[in-house]
């Protein structure tokens, strides 16, 4: 593989364009219609990129047949957006019109439910019934609070409101021996009964440095006071998570939370100093588990960037190349624009990485989207050596994968069952 150069403000520009045109549906949903007898998925497919980026949310049949395309059907966003779903409610969150669109799904159409204008959400994740929590993240300096916002899918409105720090204070010495005070960015959050995990990585937040990067932090709330009850740390491996709410709490079905630690210039951060790698939270415990540690690095010779938990121990993941990663000339390589990316099967109990042959090396994305069902994971796989796009289901049990339906776009941004 060839190395790679690249500026970070080139790379997030490029990936941050959104269109000035929107369309939102007209119909009503037909009373009678109902939505007995129609099971299939509600995708968001980024259509195009660039000055003329275009982003639709589409309901398909398949996702292993044909192609998805949003030609003649779906309902086009204002610009760029990410996706999130709440049982059969179907959110689209704007990237810079901060305006959170509901939509519901009627004899296999989608219709607008309501909307919500936004402040700030950086990262989001299920919490009981029909909510979701949406985290604000500080941007630029000066304010240090987050705000932990609790939003109602069916009604599509915030609910609750609280600002706090996600940690107490970080700083750091910069260049100039002056002491900087670091913003908090969360990654991922993960509800356990009374208690709220939420990974993050202190960040200066005007020039995006990432000075602090020997350790895995994870802050826990109350639930649901959202009341802040401590951070603990780990200095195994590097912080948890990356920039875009990239999924990285995997939950087993007895509770333990594994977290993913990507330690990549790849995922945007400026500094690397320890190994890529997963630690363990055990069921209702507030610090990390002292004789569990996955070195995914050192013993398989991969960085691993996200995952999902996809049942019986093991997740599915996307891993690269430390040979590649190298150094700020890489930074956000792993956010689209290069082909940088695999797929692995992991067993989180055995700590074994398997590669995922049947899946070539491609592009990542932000917010990386899976679906899984009935014991597969359904992927959206871009390579921009191609130019094409695809959906990959892969059997975690096997470590192999299909090829899906084309996705008539760059790719789908999220991928949901609709039942």
């Amino acid at each position: 593989m060839k190395k790679i150069k690249l500026s970070v403000w080139a790379l997030l520009s490029s990936f941050f364009i959104l269109s000035t045109t929107s369309c939102e549906p007209n119909d009503e949903p037909d009373p009678d219609g109902g939505e007995e007898g129609w099971s299939g998925y509600v995708v968001g497919l980024r259509a195009t990129e660039g000055d003329a980026s275009a982003d639709y949310i589409v309901s398909v049949d398949d996702l292993m047949s044909g192609v998805i395309t949003s030609e003649g059907q779906g309902i086009e966003q204002s610009g760029w957006s990410y996706y999130t779903a709440v049982g059969d409610n179907y959110l689209s969150i704007g990237y810079t019109l901060n305006e959170c669109i509901g939509y519901k799904v009627d004899a296999g159409e989608l219709f607008l439910n309501s909307k919500f204008v936004f402040e700030r959400i950086d990262c989001v994740g299920p919490l009981e019934g029909d909510s979701f929590l949406a985290i604000g993240a500080p941007w630029g300096g000066g304010s240090y609070d987050c705000q932990l916002q609790v939003v109602d899918a069916g009604d599509v409105a915030i609910t609750k409101t609280v600002k706090h720090p996600i940690y107490e204070s970080y700083f750091y010495v910069d260049s100039l021996d002056e002491e900087v005070r670091l913003n908090a960015w969360p990654t991922s959050t993960h509800l356990a009964g009374d208690k709220l995990y939420v990974s993050f990585y202190p960040l200066h937040g005007t020039s995006w440095e990432t000075p602090l990067v020997d350790k895995a932090y994870v802050t826990v709330y109350s639930y649901p006071g959202l009341e802040y009850i401590k951070t603990f740390e780990d200095d195994r491996t590097s912080p948890i998570g990356y920039y875009g709410g990239q999924p990285s709490l995997v939950t087993t079905e007895s509770g333990d939370i594994y977290t993913i630690s990507s330690s990549s210039y790849f995922a945007g951060f400026t500094h690397v100093s320890q190994p890529s790698g997963v630690l363990r939270i055990k069921a209702g415990a507030t610090e990390f588990d002292q004789d569990y540690f996955f070195n995914v690095e050192e013993d398989y010779g991969y960085k691993i960037q996200n995952a999902v938990y996809a049942g019986g121990g093991k997740a599915v993941a996307r891993i690269s190349d430390p040979e590649n990663d190298t150094g700020r000339e890489v930074q956000w390589a792993g956010f689209g624009n290069f082909d940088v990316m695999e797929v692995a099967v992991i067993d989180l109990e055995a700590r074994t990485l398997t590669r995922v042959s049947e899946i070539p090396v491609h592009a990542g994305q932000y917010q990386t989207p899976y679906l899984v069902e009935d014991g597969k994971v359904y992927m959206s796989i871009r390579q921009n050596e191609t130019g094409k796009a695809y959906v990959y289901r892969i059997d975690p049990e096997t470590a192999t994968a299909e090829r899906g339906a084309e996705i008539d776009g760059i790719e789908l941004q999220g991928i949901f069952k609709h039942n």
